[in-house]
């Protein structure tokens, strides 16, 4: 009998094994990664018929978003899987993508055409007619070829008209007209923005690792998005740049560009010690004419937009890239570059000291940074202390720490960073397929900085950001000031694509990588950010509050839960909040800027879910985009305080660093104009210095 069920698994075996052998290779990796995250979610949803209708709608809105690809019939063709993807990722037949892939080329390549088509002669504003701006889930696709021609027709039209409106904005002396510029101008606009698209568009047939490659990036993302906005897979090449982008460290070319008057892509400027630098060909104002990494095709940059010439300077592309630039003198020069580790200044801490009623201490942290598989390399939480001793020095009456657009990181770093200001006990509380809450501590004893203190949000502080804000909020530590934050309590864990790992390897180059959603944050009181946000104490209006960009408008987020309050942690005693906020409250309503920012809050969530039209006659469209740009100048916070309250300084280290780098002078200037005129840092120095008074 033993060796009987023996033999009669065997045939068994052998047929499984044969029948994975005959998986598509996609198919075989969407099943381990599906697997992967049944294994290591925090709450994985069962991959049925409703999953399958996510993950097709995430994949169309990923392949053709604005619905300028495929027409209806296509649509239908692709409609027959909506329910059908959770059966392929059960090891079903494989259909879905032998029937998208082409079709999707296909589409792509009959875009091609038809740009070239409807850009062969001048575009007529006079014609009264209209484009719309609706939702792309309502999966309007154009009926056929001659309806798809006509919506590319219409939105080039409309991108035309707004790119020659912004010559028109560009006149600061108000004598250029939106006619007299379609004259001059529609000519040289329509060829750019169709050499763009057509660019844009054979950057997915074309792709640098191969259009199939492209595709399975595609379809893997839609399948892992489909259990929450945060669970995110990675080709060996995105985990690098995902990696890259929480370090202090990746690699460049330090080279930054920028447009000069007549829409050329010019170099602006070379950082020290970078390989443009030491090349020694390169200066700012070259002219980029050809860009091309070696045994790539030669890109012509001649007619390229700034993006466009960034979008292919950071092409993560393990190689040398050749650029022919034109100099001063009208020579021209082929220069060769090749990445090297740079420091990367958007993560580095800043401080800087606020000389007005009080001295108060500046600084700016933009991101959780730490370097990956480096228990040695750059820490965030370091960095902000090194920052604190120095501010300490010039004797600071108070600190203003500014998590604003912060969108988080390392959640290590995040409570390394808040046991800076408090002395012991639980920061965060964490629940993961383990029913008990486990509770985060400080991982040091006593305080770095244990004076009054602010802590900047805004509607783009988020994860980490929101369990600083949050814990600093429940510790009654900083009074924290600006608009709620994302909502996005929820943590991360990155896996290499294989079903039996458990946690991400010390070597792990070349692997893929799955990052799966494995734990929530809860507050202290038993509450969460997630979806919620944190409240601040004191309320800022933030022209972000009028868009749909949070975590709670995400497809998938989770959901919010509470738990039981954490009964150890001591908070400090309660702060002086609500006079805190009715005195900046009087300050806010007197203030012509915040009143404007409110105005387009009130504007812009009347619009929620309303479709804009968009006139393409040329008068109308004028008056159109005067009402638009007076909207922009408030939600780009164009604003100055009317009476400046302090003045920005350096403290004496920065001040002797700065003073033996002519770049590092520049970049140290910008800083201290932007600080200056910033009317949200002038709010939060006004709070800090009343709560310094109240004390």
């Amino acid at each position: 009998m033993k060796y009987k069920a023996i033999l009669l698994f065997l045939p068994l075996l052998f047929q499984f094994n044969f029948i994975e052998a005959q998986q598509n290779p996609v198919q075989q990796k969407a099943i381990i990664v599906k697997r992967m995250i049944e294994l290591n979610h925090l709450t994985p949803r069962p991959v049925d018929d409703a999953f399958s209708e996510t993950m097709f709608k995430a994949i169309l809105n990923k392949a053709d978003g604005r619905r300028l690809l495929f027409t209806e019939a296509e649509y239908k063709l692709l409609l027959a899987y909506q329910h059908k993807q959770d059966d392929e990722l059960n090891g079903k037949e494989w259909a879905f993508l032998n029937l998208f892939s082409p079709l999707y080329k296909n589409a792509i390549n009959r875009a091609d055409s038809i740009l070239n088509k409807i850009t062969a002669k001048s575009f007529d504003f006079t014609i009264k007619e209209t484009v719309s701006r609706s939702d792309r889930n309502s999966f309007l696709f154009a009926a056929d070829v001659p309806a798809l021609t006509a919506r590319w027709l219409r939105y080039l039209k409309y991108s035309t008209l707004d790119d020659l409106y912004d010559v028109v904005a560009a006149d600061s002396t108000g004598k250029t007209s939106l006619k007299t510029v379609i004259t001059s101008s529609e000519a040289t606009i329509r060829e750019r923005l169709k050499s763009g698209e057509i660019k844009n568009l054979k950057r997915i047939t074309n792709h640098h690792s191969g259009f199939d490659q492209y595709i399975t990036d595609l379809y893997l993302n839609a399948l892992t998005e489909s259990f929450d906005p945060h669970t995110n897979y990675f080709s060996p090449e995105g985990k690098q740049q995902f990696e890259e982008s929480l370090s202090t460290e990746s690699l460049s070319f330090g080279l930054d560009f920028t447009e000069n008057e007549n829409g050329k892509v010019i170099i602006d400027r070379l950082t020290p010690g970078g390989p443009a630098w030491k090349s020694g060909d390169l200066n700012k104002g070259d002219i980029l004419l050809t860009m091309v990494w070696e045994g790539k095709e030669v890109v012509d940059m001649t007619a390229a937009t700034l993006e466009e010439a960034y979008d292919e300077m950071e092409k993560p592309i393990d190689g040398r890239l050749i650029l022919k630039i034109q100099k001063a003198d009208g020579t021209t020069r082929m220069v060769m570059l090749r990445k090297e580790k740079l420091e990367n200044e958007e993560n580095i801490v800043k401080g800087f000291v606020l000389q007005g009623e009080k001295k108060i201490g500046y600084i700016l942290l933009p991101a959780f940074y730490t370097e990956w598989e480096n228990e040695s390399g750059s820490s965030c939480a370091n960095d902000v202390a090194k920052e604190i001793v120095k501010l300490k020095k010039e004797n600071i009456d108070g600190l203003i720490l500014d998590v604003r657009f912060n969108g988080g990181g390392s959640l290590g770093e995040a409570m390394e960073l808040i046991g800076i200001f408090i002395d012991e006990g639980p920061l965060t509380g964490i629940k993961t397929k383990d029913p008990k809450i486990t509770y985060l501590k400080d991982p040091n004893r006593g305080t770095i900085y244990a004076g009054p203190m602010v802590l900047m949000v805004n509607g783009q502080s988020a994860s980490a950001s929101e369990i600083l804000a949050a814990s600093l909020q429940d510790f009654n530590r900083a009074v924290i000031v600006g608009s709620n934050t994302y909502g996005k309590a929820t943590m991360q864990r990155p896996l290499p694509l294989d079903t039996a790992a458990k946690k991400l390897p010390t070597h792990s180059e070349g692997k893929d990588m799955v990052k799966i959603t494995t734990g929530k944050l809860y507050r202290l009181n038993g509450a969460t950010a997630q979806l919620n946000g944190v409240t601040p104490d004191v309320i800022l209006p933030d022209a972000f509050d009028g868009i749909e960009y949070r975590e709670k408008f995400s497809p998938n987020a989770l959901v919010a839960d509470e738990i039981a309050k954490n009964s150890y942690y001591k908070p400090l005693p309660l702060l002086p909040v609500n006079e805190l906020a009715a005195k900046s409250q009087v300050r806010i309503k007197a203030d012509n800027n915040f009143s404007d920012i409110q105005k387009i809050i009130d504007l812009l969530v009347s619009r929620r879910g309303k479709t804009e039209t968009i006139p393409l006659k040329w008068d109308e469209f004028e008056v159109w985009a005067k009402a638009k740009e007076k909207e922009q100048d408030v939600f780009s916070g164009n604003g100055e305080p009317a009476v400046q309250k302090y003045s920005v300084l350096n403290h004496s280290l920065d001040k002797i660093l700065i003073s033996n780098s002519e770049y590092a002078k520049e970049i140290n200037q910008e800083w201290l104009e932007n600080i200056s005129t910033d009317i949200y840092i002038q709010e939060a120095f006004l709070i800090l210095c009343d709560l310094i008074k109240l004390r």
